[in-house]
């Protein structure tokens, strides 16, 4: 997978202001030249030497200048650190550790996707009470990883939350969005599995209990719409 950086614009007009500034001399932390020469050739008494009062003056001059060198290296220090700061923050994004966590969410995201575009034909399967179809469907992976006692199933959402909360996710509702997606699905199944040799399906209507009858038609129904919720809520929170 190929990443592509794209510089802030906001940081990158910073290091050039900051590089602007670097290059511009110091006139606010030292006296000006034209103070300096004010200060020095101020009237002396006239027994004090001609090359005193020059030594004095370049004296001062040799001074200031060391006090604006030692506020440009100053200077420069600190842009070096702001820039260093800048790098830091901005490649710190791109880390490997961090592109393989987003990798890894990536594709373990698309599989709960897939899981839960599975489950959209099954409303037309339970209105022609193709009950056996329905439970086909739930024991195709990744679907069945989400719901079915095997090993692989019992680590996809556990995983699915561990790569969710690498990233700053919300690792702990994945987990409870894990047990909501199993149980419905198990109970849908169930309702699946039951109506198979449910009465009904071959005497009709005539003399069963009406909680029979509502078991037949709403339990799939119920259940299908329960497992539905909570597949989307497992995507949501891999989104965030």
């Amino acid at each position: 997978m190929i990443v592509t950086h794209v510089w802030p614009t906001g940081s990158m007009m910073l290091l050039i202001a900051l590089f602007f500034v670097c290059l511009t001399p110091s006139t606010s932390f030292s006296p000006s030249v034209q103070q300096c020469f004010r200060v020095k050739t101020t009237p002396t008494p006239r027994s004090t030497s001609t090359s005193r009062s020059t030594s004095c003056t370049v004296l001062n001059l040799e001074s200031d200048n060391h006090a604006a060198n030692n506020n440009s290296s100053s200077r420069r220090r600190a842009v070096a650190s702001i820039s260093g700061l800048i790098f830091s923050r901005a490649f710190s994004y791109s880390s490997p550790d961090a592109l393989a966590a987003d990798e890894s969410l990536s594709e373990m995201l698309s599989l709960v996707e897939e899981a839960r575009r599975q489950l959209d034909a099954v409303p037309a399967l339970i209105e022609k009470e193709q009950w056996d179809s329905v439970r086909a469907i739930l024991i195709k992976p990744p679907l069945s990883d989400c719901w079915t006692k095997s090993a692989r199933s019992k680590q996809l959402l556990v995983d699915y939350a561990e790569v969710v909360g690498s990233v700053g996710g919300d690792e702990l509702g994945v987990l409870e969005g894990r047990e909501e997606a199993t149980t419905h699905l198990r109970f849908l199944d169930m309702a699946a599995y039951n109506n198979i040799f449910n009465p009904i399906k071959s005497e009709g209507t005539s003399g069963a209990t009406k909680e029979l009858i509502r078991s037949y038609y709403e339990d799939p129904k119920n259940e299908w719409k329960a497992s539905v919720a909570a597949l989307d809520s497992l995507v949501g929170l891999g989104k965030n």
